[in-house]
């Protein structure tokens, strides 16, 4: 089980669940962590040989298997799992090499934009800030976190006199457009 697993993760260069995806075992457990569902199959598959075996990627909302385990999957299944792949990059065994992934934009020399789920924490610090924002200076209780940390960080650089934006527009551009 423990290679399957392992395969699974080599090829697919995935350590998290993707797209609200989990892990699923047969027993009904289900978790979003890699290191939790590896975990799973150690203790009580010792205890219980042959009751666990990984049902694949799950929806974690559902329960529904999203993605097959690695040696049941279909070839265009197959074909998915390979995004992170260098074709021409060959490595030692001869299979292709893997995309090395970072998490520091700044040492990328590539970016790709894959639809995956980029989780941090929600801080006491960021807790309270915007409860101090919305209590102090009447800010709106329903703002999603994404517009108030947006909002924060452009006053932030505002005030040290750096002015963010996406794009400006001249407007001779305009006239002559």
């Amino acid at each position: 089980m423990q290679e399957t697993l392992d395969e699974e993760n080599e090829v697919s260069g995935v350590s998290e669940a993707q797209l609200g995806d989990g892990y699923g075992c047969s027993c009904g457990f289900i978790t979003d962590s890699l290191k939790a569902f590896r975990q799973h199959f150690w203790h009580p598959g010792k205890e219980e040989p042959g009751k666990h075996k990984s049902i694949g990627r799950v929806n974690m909302a559902t329960g529904e298997v999203t993605m097959p385990p690695y040696l049941e999957r279909t070839p265009e299944q197959l074909a998915l799992t390979k995004q992170g792949r260098n074709p021409k990059v060959k490595g030692k065994s001869g299979k292709p090499e893997p995309a090395r992934a970072t998490d520091i934009l700044s040492n990328a020399q590539e970016i790709r934009f894959v639809p995956r789920i980029y989780t941090v924490d929600y801080s006491p610090i960021m807790r309270g800030a915007q409860d101090a924002a919305t209590k102090v200076w009447g800010w709106r209780q329903d703002m999603p976190l994404g517009n108030f940390l947006d909002t924060v960080v452009y006053n932030f650089f505002r005030e040290h006199g750096i002015t963010l934006a996406a794009y400006i527009v001249e407007d001779e551009e305009i006239k002559n457009s």
